[in-house]
């Protein structure tokens, strides 16, 4: 998969590599799914839909909130006016997990981290430790499915989110108002 060694302390040189083998498992998304998020002591439940090809997303969580991106407007769901924007302009983290790349992380240009170990995990994922680049004891974790491409879990400094489920687009329609089940116990994890 890629011009690094797994399980071996990488450079930031390293940082071009890594990034290319992970564009590599790109596809155009088109899918649906849910997932858990954490940050700053609070849990949340979220379901979203994704059509990459026709340049929309709907992102709904437990507490009702509902963020959408369609006809070149993003609406955050009451926080600000709906806004023009571009489709991964104004994207939630969540939702970025999709395109890992699109993560602030990858050592490139201005971003505070990179990436230092790369590791097989489970029968089919990566996982990819980053450092930050003023403070190397500063790590942030991050497993992608290696035959799709998507992000199934990313621990940060202030948030933690896993993808619980990828399914069909048709799967859930965004018109409708998802049902979620309350999280109990350690979310499974299914690398």
């Amino acid at each position: 998969m890629a011009d690094f060694a797994f399980d071996t302390v990488l450079s930031r040189s390293d940082a071009d590599d890594v990034v290319r083998a992970v564009a590599a498992l790109y596809d155009v998304r088109r899918l649906s799914g849910r997932g858990v998020s954490q940050s700053r002591g609070e849990g949340h439940r979220f379901q979203f839909a994704v059509d990459e090809a026709q340049q929309w997303w709907v992102l709904v969580s437990d507490n009702g909130r509902r963020q959408t991106y369609r006809n070149g407007f993003v609406d955050l769901g009451g926080v600000e006016p709906p806004r023009e924007s571009e489709f991964f302009a104004s994207m939630p983290k969540s939702l970025r997990m999709l395109w890992p790349l699109r993560m602030l992380t990858w050592g490139r240009g201005r971003e505070s981290f990179s990436p230092v170990l790369v590791q097989p995990v489970g029968r089919r994922s990566l996982l990819f430790t980053f450092e930050h680049v003023d403070d190397p004891a500063f790590r942030q974790t991050l497993v992608i499915d290696r035959h799709t491409g998507i992000a199934k879990r990313m621990v940060g400094y202030d948030q933690a989110i896993i993808v619980t489920a990828i399914d069909d687009l048709d799967a859930w329609s965004p018109d409708e108002l998802p049902h979620f089940e309350p999280v109990t116990g350690p979310v499974p994890t299914d690398y």
